[in-house]
């Protein structure tokens, strides 16, 4: 017989889209150099920027971008937002971060997973790697970073799967080149867990030279906002970092709208509004993909979270049965009324999924068990369907303006 357990799958194409829970604790995995209190390969948990100095982080050259990244995060989140940090050697790839070890079948990401239990929901990777280290640019930006995504989206999928904590992540576009043209078409790609982000706070040719992206921005960003909130949203400010580069280009001259035309994450500004703002929050998947935006695909995954949390209480438990072994109607009630209640005060009443206001029963989740499926026959509750009522985004906003015609009076 199969180990007893819960297997909950991702259901797509559902939206028709055209073209107190760990909601938002981030993982920040950067290549780095050893100190004293701070191992690599070792997960460590950080709420402020005190406890990155006391791990031994300083902005020298071995951990520049370390800490760049850390002192973004906190910059944007705020001190006392939990976060995790892991290191890995600068001999490594971002692609050696998601590859089990030949010997031990471990992959190095795994272990802050592990370690955290669980909550993490985001990551972001940060290379930086040894002077020795030259990057292959294809399709405008590092190869090994394609490579890494393939191999993330597989590692996250099935750590979702197994471990029941989805998460995703967000990769630099390393070394991009500055043509726009060059860059892969992210919409291309099936990699619904992953993001490239384009766009940093220091330029290029600066000192030190910067080859990555502002991930500790958009992580501290996300950090702080529900799933369901687009890290761009404008009435939220404009994010608390005073320059914005693309290659040496401040981010307002650069045709950042055909980053983003290609599924890339970058960096904006609004007429008439002081600062930069995210454009969007694209993955690395097809535009018609229900999981094509970052906020879609955090809704799911903590819809997924509360689901298995809920179900979770009626493993291996007895219930009453109709005479053709299906499952008793009143059960299947209380079944479907755990999950939705659960939903409905950890997602609806917080805002992060839609409601229809005008029916008092509507909670914006809909959990139904398969009554017709032989429970005696099979040890299994069949669901006939979960699912949760997305938000809709304005993403667009037309406007007719006009003059008020004017009539003749003829009286």
């Amino acid at each position: 017989m199969p180990f007893p357990g819960i297997n909950i799958e991702f259901i797509n194409g559902q939206l028709g889209q055209t073209i107190a829970t760990p909601d938002g604790i981030c993982l920040i995995a950067v290549s780095a150099v050893a100190t004293a209190s701070f191992e690599l390969n070792k997960a460590y948990e950080v709420k402020s920027m005190v406890d990155v100095a006391a791990l031994g982080i300083l902005p020298d050259v071995d951990n520049y971008r370390l800490h760049k990244t850390l002192r973004e995060f906190y910059d944007e989140a705020g001190e006392g937002v939990k976060c995790w940090v892991i290191g890995f050697a600068k001999t490594t790839k971002v692609s050696d971060w998601f590859t089990a070890n030949v010997t031990t079948g471990i992959v190095p990401i795994q272990t802050a997973l592990d370690a955290a239990k669980g909550e993490i929901s985001l990551i972001g990777c940060v290379l930086n790697p040894a002077a020795e280290y030259v990057p292959v640019i294809t399709n405008g930006i590092d190869a090994d970073i394609a490579a890494a995504m393939t191999k993330a989206n597989t590692v996250l999928s099935n750590y979702a799967k197994n471990k029941y904590a989805p998460a995703s992540v967000v990769f630099e576009g390393y070394a991009y080149s500055g043509n726009k043209t060059e860059l892969a078409d992210l919409k291309t790609l099936n990699n619904e867990r992953c993001s490239v982000l384009i766009g940093d706070t220091e330029q290029r040719t600066g000192t030190p030279a910067s080859l990555g992206a502002t991930v500790g921005t958009y992580l501290g960003r996300l950090s702080i906002s529900g799933v369901q909130v687009n890290p761009g949203r404008v009435r939220d400010g404009a994010l608390k970092i005073s320059k914005a580069f693309v290659v040496d280009t401040p981010a307002e001259q650069y045709d950042t709208e055909a980053l983003h035309d290609k599924g890339y994450v970058t960096l904006r500004n609004h007429t008439g509004k002081s600062g930069y703002f995210f454009a969007d929050c694209p993955t690395a998947s097809s535009a018609t993909s229900d999981y094509h935006y970052l906020t879609h695909r955090r809704v799911i995954d903590k819809a997924y979270r509360l689901a298995y949390s809920a179900a979770l209480e009626f493993l291996l438990d007895d219930n009453d049965v109709m005479p053709n072994g299906s499952v008793n109607p009143i059960y299947a009630k209380t079944f479907e009324n755990a999950i939705e209640s659960l939903i409905f005060q950890q997602m609806t009443l917080n805002g992060e999924l839609s409601q229809d206001t005008t029916d008092p029963k509507d909670r914006g989740v809909i959990c139904r068990l398969d009554l017709t499926h032989n429970v005696v026959s099979t040890g299994e509750l069949k669901l006939a369907k979960l699912q949760v009522r997305a938000k809709g985004y304005n993403r667009y906003i037309d406007i007719p303006l006009g003059f008020v015609p004017i009539t003749t009076n003829n009286n």
